[in-house]
């Protein structure tokens, strides 16, 4: 093995692994990436809509449109 390749094990075993919303913040953070903000709350919301859609709560979410 070459010293690259020690280096880039150390690197994966040494991650903090933060997670994908971690990642995405840093991501937006690092790029100025500011705009993807609403977008990346309206899928959540979406998201959480859809998943309480599909048990008991379902008759109180459709009251609401």
């Amino acid at each position: 093995m070459t010293d690259n390749d020690d280096s880039f094990e150390q690197a994966s075993q040494s991650a903090q692994g933060g997670g994908l919303f971690s990642d995405l913040w840093a991501f937006m953070a690092e790029n100025a990436k500011w705009w993807l903000i609403p977008i990346v709350v309206v899928l959540g919301l979406l998201g959480v809509l859809l998943v309480l859609g599909a048990t008991g709560a379902a008759p109180f979410i459709y009251t609401l449109f």
